[in-house]
C-alpha cells in the first residue's frame, strides 16, 4: 500500500526547516481512542518534549479518524503536542481532498530539511492480526524521511511474528529493539535480532497518576467493592486463524467470569465498571456495551461506571486510581487496566482466553492462570507481587530511559535531498514496474473475462432463444386453454339451466303428487258422507214426515185438536186431489 502524508502549514514548516531537530512518532495511536494506546503516546511525547534533540515532535495520525476542523484542534490537548503527521492509504486524489477540507497540506519528502528521528513506541501490534499493516506504514515513513536515528521501545511481539520483525530489522538497522515482555524479547533474540527488555511506555503516565492520587486522603478497601473492566471483542478470546464461529462466544465465557464474581462477593457487591474505549467500530465492544450484552446486570444491579479515556481527556486520570484504591480487587480484560490497577497498589487478575493475553498476562508476572484460580489464592501474595513487579519495571524503565537518551544524543546525519529523491524516485519506479505488471495482469484477467463474458453472452442467446420458443409453445397452450374455458362455460350455463328444468319439474311433481293426494281424500270424504247419508236415511223418518208431524205439532198448540182435525182433513183432500 502507498501511503500519502499531509500535515498543517505551521507543522509542514517546521518540517522543512533545516536547524529545527524532529521527531517522528508512529505506534499503537493512530486515532483510535484505546485507553493504553493514548497513555503511551502521552509517555513517549511528554518525554521527547523535554529534551534538546526534539525541537519538533510529530505523531503519526490516521487521516480518516479527524472528522472535521474542531476535532483536529482537540488533539494537542490531550496528546502533549501541537505536531502531527496524518497518513493515509486512500488513492491521493481521495486523500487530498479529505487533507484540504481539514485545512491540511501534503507533505513531500523531497523538501524534508534537518535531522530526523523515528520513534516506535509500544503496543502489542507486532502479530499475524496487525503486523504486516503496521510494518508496511513504518517502511513507508522510513523509506520517505530517511530518518537518521531508527528506535523500537515497549513492543509485545507474538512468536508467529517475530521472523517477520526481525527481517525488518536487519533490513533497516534500528538502533535499540525494546520489548516490555520476556516471552517478545527471547522470540527475537532466538531470531539473530539484538532486543532488549524496555518496560512499558506508558508506566511512567500511570505512576503520575497514582502519584497524585496518592496526596489525598488515605482510603480502605470496602467489602465488596471491586473494580472490573470487560471487552467483548473478537480477538480478546480467539487465536489467529481459528473461526470465532466455532468457540463460545465472548458473551457466554464473560456470563461465566461474572457468574464466578457474583458467588464470590455476593448480591450485595458493587463494582466499579471501567470503561477503556471510546470507538464506535462494532469489532470493539467495551465494558459499557459489555453491560448490555452480558448478564452484568442481572448480577450486579448497583455498580458505578468510569471512562477511563474521558479521564484522560481531562487530566484526571488520578481520579480512576482513588476509586480503584477503593475496591479489594481489579479483574480486567485490557493489559493497561491491569497495569493501572498495580500501580494503583491492588491485586489484580487480567483474563486470558487466548494466546495473545496469556502472553500480557505473563508479562504482567501473574501466576495465575484462570479466575477460579485466583480467586482461591492468596490475595495478598497477588498484591505483594505485583509491587515488586512495579518496582521492577520502574527499575527497568529508568536504565532503559538512560540507554534511549544516549543514544539519542549521537549525532545524526543529515541526510541530502539527493538521497531521498534517490530512494524515492527509487520506491517509483519499483512501484511503477508493479503497476504495469498489475496492468499487464490486469489486461489478461480483462481478456479473459472478455471470453468469459462472450461465452455468457452466447450462451444467454441460445437460452433467449430456446426461451421465445418456449414461450409461443405456451402461447398456443394458453390459446387452446382459454378456447377450453369458453367451451367449459358454456357446458356449465346449459347445466345449470337443466338444472333449473329439473328442479321445476320436481316441484311440479311435488305439486302434482299433493293434489293426487288431496283427491284422493276428497273421494274417501265422499264415500264417507254417501254412506253416513245412507245410514242417516236408513234410521231417520224422511224429512216431510218431519215437516208434517212439526206443522201437526204447532197447529194444535195454535187452534185446539177441533181445528187440527178440519185442517188436517183439509189437507187430505188436498193432498189426494194433488196426486
Amino acid at each position: 500500500m502507498r501511503f500519502s502524508f499531509f500535515a498543517t502549514p505551521t507543522t509542514l514548516k517546521k518540517l522543512n526547516s533545516p536547524e529545527l531537530p524532529k521527531v517522528l512518532l508512529a505506534g499503537g495511536f493512530n486515532g483510535y481512542w484505546n485507553f493504553g494506546d493514548i497513555l503511551m503516546l502521552q509517555g513517549v511525547v511528554r518525554w521527547h518534549r523535554a529534551r534538546q534533540e526534539s525541537a519538533v515532535v510529530a505523531s503519526l495520525h490516521e487521516l480518516g479518524r479527524v472528522t472535521d476542523p474542531q476535532s483536529l484542534k482537540q488533539l494537542p490537548a490531550v496528546l502533549g503536542t501541537e505536531d502531527f503527521v496524518f497518513f493515509s492509504g486512500a488513492p491521493w486524489e481521495e486523500a487530498d481532498r479529505s487533507a484540504r477540507s481539514l485545512g491540511l497540506e501534503p507533505v513531500s519528502p523531497l523538501l524534508l530539511r534537518g535531522p530526523c528521528r523515528l520513534h516506535v513506541y509500544g503496543g502489542g501490534y507486532f502479530n499475524g492480526r496487525w503486523g504486516d499493516s503496521m510494518l508496511e506504514l513504518i517502511e513507508t515513513v522510513l523509506r520517505a524521511w530517511l530518518p537518521g536515528h531508527y528506535v523500537l521501545s515497549g513492543l509485545q511481539v507474538g512468536p508467529e511474528f517475530a521472523s517477520r520483525l526481525a527481517a525488518h530489522a536487519r533490513q533497516w538497522q534500528p538502533a535499540l529493539v525494546g520489548c516490555r515482555d520476556p516471552e517478545s524479547t527471547e522470540a527475537l533474540v532466538a531470531c539473530g535480532l539484538e532486543a532488549r527488555l524496555s518496560g512499558d511506555d506508558a508506566l511512567e503516565e500511570l505512576d503520575r497518576a497514582g502519584a497524585q492520587a496518592s496526596r489525598g486522603e488515605p482510603r480502605t478497601p470496602g467489602a465488596g467493592r471491586f473494580a472490573l473492566h470487560m471487552n467483548l471483542s473478537t480477538y480478546v478470546y480467539t487465536n489467529v486463524g481459528e473461526d470465532p464461529a466455532l468457540m463460545p462466544t465472548p458473551t457466554t465465557l464473560m456470563n461465566g467470569q461474572l457468574q464466578a464474581l457474583r458467588a464470590r462477593f455476593g448480591e450485595d457487591a458493587s463494582p466499579v465498571v471501567l470503561n477503556a474505549y471510546i470507538d464506535e467500530r462494532p469489532v470493539v465492544e467495551d465494558s459499557v456495551a459489555a453491560m448490555r450484552k452480558t448478564s452484568f446486570p442481572e448480577y450486579f444491579p448497583r455498580a458505578d461506571v468510569i471512562d477511563l479515556v474521558g479521564l484522560l481527556f481531562q487530566g484526571r486520570l488520578h481520579q480512576a486510581v482513588e476509586q480503584i484504591q477503593q475496591g479489594e480487587v481489579l479483574f480486567a480484560s485490557s493489559y493497561h487496566v491491569t497495569l493501572l490497577g498495580k500501580v494503583a497498589g491492588v491485586p489484580t487478575h487480567l483474563f486470558a482466553f487466548n494466546d495473545y493475553y496469556r502472553q500480557k498476562k505473563a508479562g504482567l508476572a501473574e501466576t495465575e492462570g484462570s479466575l477460579a484460580e485466583f480467586l482461591a489464592s492468596d490475595w495478598s501474595q497477588s498484591l505483594a507481587r505485583g509491587t515488586e513487579y512495579i518496582e521492577s519495571q520502574r527499575a527497568l524503565r529508568r536504565e532503559w530511559l538512560e540507554r534511549l537518551a544516549v543514544s539519542l544524543e549521537l549525532p545524526t546525519p543529515d541526510v541530502s535531498w539527493v538521497s531521498r529523491a534517490s530512494l524515492w524516485m527509487e520506491d517509483f519506479r519499483q512501484e511503477l514496474q508493479q503497476a504495469r505488471l498489475q496492468r499487464a495482469e490486469d489486461a489478461q484477467a480483462a481478456q479473459a473475462a472478455a471470453r468469459e463474458a462472450e461465452m455468457r453472452h452466447q450462451a444467454l442467446l441460445e437460452r433467449g432463444e430456446a426461451t421465445e420458443a418456449r414461450l409461443r409453445e405456451l402461447e398456443q397452450q394458453r390459446t387452446r386453454w382459454e378456447a377450453e374455458q369458453l367451451e367449459l362455460h358454456t357446458l356449465r350455463a346449459r347445466l345449470a339451466a337443466r338444472e333449473e328444468e329439473r328442479e321445476e319439474l320436481f316441484s311440479l311433481r311435488e305439486q302434482l303428487a299433493a293434489r293426487e293426494q288431496e283427491l284422493r281424500a276428497f273421494a274417501e270424504r265422499e264415500e264417507e258422507l254417501r254412506a253416513s247419508y245412507e245410514a242417516l236415511l236408513t234410521t231417520e223418518p224422511p224429512l216431510r214426515h218431519r215437516l208434517v208431524d212439526d206443522l201437526n205439532d204447532r197447529l194444535i198448540k195454535a187452534g185446539g185438536p177441533r181445528a187440527h182435525r178440519a185442517i188436517k182433513q183439509l189437507v187430505r183432500a188436498t193432498v189426494k186431489r194433488g196426486k
